[in-house]
């Protein structure tokens, strides 16, 4: 057997290139093959293979796009979303203090129309007035009561005339303090029975003294009562307080009430055996009152 490989001829393999050369090889026949791809393009050859694959490859080349548009636009609406919550926090809290402006500046207006009232009463009347507003009016059916938002630490005391004002009318009594609390006072109006006011009745250059009744419990408003039969009285004659209220030794303690603020004007007249009465209108009706003035003091 050894005789018989030896006697046959050795066929040596062929040396391969070295592995370092390797790569310069491929990148030459690369080179090649480009430019006789580049040649054959050049005379139009490969233009119908260009439009097949661009024919085949537009609906890919299309989907790849709109993908790539929805994820930048996903990623952008994501932020457009946090974007918009804080614009929208920022709206919400600059809504907040307008919101709290507007309500100041409807304080203020309201202030400002009762200090402008307040200012044309004064204009006319020689009164010391405290103003304030109507908080409660009494939900008792039976008198006629309601509650204010100034009391003994704004210098009101018992038996103090407050006044009110409604549209043209002049400013005139509603009622009298009865009782008082630091920051709040019950005010009895003229119009329950338990009120009962001094009044003086102006007719031409004569006056003439009564007493004002309050009547609402009877159905009616106010009735002037005590009057002399021969007083002289018309209808439509102004009745304004007399400021005699101690004198006539009234239940309530009455004297601060001072003279001359307006109460009404008489509708009706009548007789009551040796006297005379009459009906009156009140000036400013005391449940359509909102803003009222306590008569601190008077001037003069």
């Amino acid at each position: 057997m050894r005789d018989y490989l030896d006697n046959r001829p050795i066929k040596l393999r062929r040396e391969r290139l070295p592995s370092s050369w390797r790569p310069y090889v491929f990148g030459l026949l690369l080179c090649v093959f480009a430019v006789i791809f580049w040649l054959l393009d050049t005379q139009g050859l490969f233009a119908p293979v260009r439009g097949f694959a661009q024919q085949g490859l537009s609906p890919i080349t299309r989907n790849l796009t709109d993908l790539r548009d929805g994820m930048v636009g996903f990623w952008t609406g994501v932020g457009d979303v946090q974007s918009l919550r804080d614009e929208n926090e920022a709206l919400k809290q600059k809504v907040s203090e307008l919101e709290a402006d507007l309500i100041a500046y409807q304080q203020d207006k309201i202030e400002l129309e009762r200090l402008r009232q307040q200012l044309d009463i004064q204009q006319y009347q020689p009164w010391l007035l405290r103003g304030a507003e109507v908080t409660v009016r009494s939900p008792d059916a039976g008198r006629r009561v309601i509650t204010i938002a100034c009391g003994s630490n704004d210098g009101v005391k018992v038996g103090m005339a407050v006044v009110g004002q409604t549209g043209s009318a002049p400013a005139a009594l509603i009622g009298i303090v009865e009782a008082i609390g630091p920051r709040t006072a019950d005010v009895l109006l003229i119009t329950d029975i338990g009120s009962q006011i001094s009044a003086r009745v102006l007719h031409d250059n004569d006056t003439a003294l009564g007493l004002v009744q309050g009547q609402w419990q009877y159905g009616s408003r106010l009735r002037l009562e005590q009057l002399e039969r021969e007083a002289h009285l018309s209808v439509g004659d102004a009745v304004v307080s007399a400021g005699l209220s101690r004198a006539l030794n009234l239940p309530l303690d009455l004297a601060i009430v001072p003279a001359g603020i307006p109460i009404g004007s008489i509708e009706s007249i009548d007789m009551d055996g040796p006297a005379r009465i009459a009906e009156l209108r009140p000036y400013v009706d005391p449940d359509q009152v909102r803003n009222v003035w306590v008569i601190i003091d008077q001037s003069d």
